[in-house]
């Protein structure tokens, strides 16, 4: 299956990061197998999701917020997603946009699907493993959910709702105008909705058209109308290979729009 974005080891390395520590947490011992010496759990699971969506969580009841309508732009593998559902009993629809199809197809399965998924692991530096998990009590939570899924880029216009929940979580490092995108998810966020941005400023110039959109505070991003609520930073970690991991640290902010807001 073609994919611009990641290959089959990238796909690897998202399972791990993002599911790991669920599947162990609710019984699945199957081991992590290693061509060398055993690699522990411990260096393979990420708490990133976890806490950036208790982060989002915490945020959205300080201010009495339940949302009802989300939008979430570069999703990966859904576990933010399906722990926002779990969250707020509220949200009815959730709209997806991920241009990756290995990521979106997964997506599906677990989330929608709930089927018997295959979880890849990272073997070797050449070698990908693989066991079995059942999806379906993952799928039944969020079964009273109106999923949509858009395999492409964002961009104004793509969707013509408002949301009054939008998350967009390390993506803005990975596309050609992050204020493009920006100004597009300030567009769909309603009245009295919140946006959440997070990035881990490894701009590349081969994202990049523009040089001077790299900023170094996604603050700056945001001005009239809109008023900050909280935010934080958070450590990233993504395992590569067998033996190696790369460690970012990832800054996340909420921002509420409030009257005055324009639309960009």
């Amino acid at each position: 299956m073609d994919d611009f974005y990641i290959d089959e080891k990238g796909l690897a390395a998202y399972f791990e990061m993002q599911w790991l520590d669920f599947l162990r947490e609710n019984g699945v011992n199957q081991p992590l197998i290693s061509k060398s010496k055993t690699v522990p759990d411990s260096f393979i699971t990420s708490e990133y999701t976890r806490n950036v969506s208790n982060f989002i969580t915490r945020t959205l009841r300080d201010e009495n917020i339940s949302p009802t309508k989300v939008l979430e732009v570069g999703p990966a593998l859904g576990r933010n997603c399906y722990e926002l559902v779990k969250s707020f009993p509220t949200i009815e629809s959730i709209s997806v946009v991920e241009p990756s199809r290995r990521l979106l197809s997964n997506f599906r399965r677990i989330l929608i699907d709930g089927d018997e998924c295959e979880f890849p692991y990272i073997k070797s530096i050449d070698e990908i493993g693989c066991f079995s998990f059942d999806a379906a009590a993952i799928a039944s939570s969020c079964s009273h959910v109106d999923f949509t899924l858009l395999e492409e880029p964002f961009g104004r216009d793509l969707v013509l709702d408002s949301f009054g929940l939008v998350t967009c979580l390390n993506v803005l490092d990975q596309c050609e105008s992050p204020k493009s995108l920006v100004d597009a998810l300030k567009t769909v966020t309603a009245k009295d909705g919140v946006l959440f941005l997070s990035c881990s400023y490894q701009w590349s110039k081969k994202h990049l058209k523009k040089g001077c959109e790299s900023v170094d505070d996604i603050n700056e991003y945001f001005g009239e109308g809109w008023v900050k609520l909280s935010e934080d930073e958070h450590e990233y970690r993504i395992r590569f290979n067998e033996r190696y991991s790369m460690l970012f640290l990832s800054h996340i902010v909420g921002y509420k729009r409030i009257n005055g807001a324009r639309n960009v």
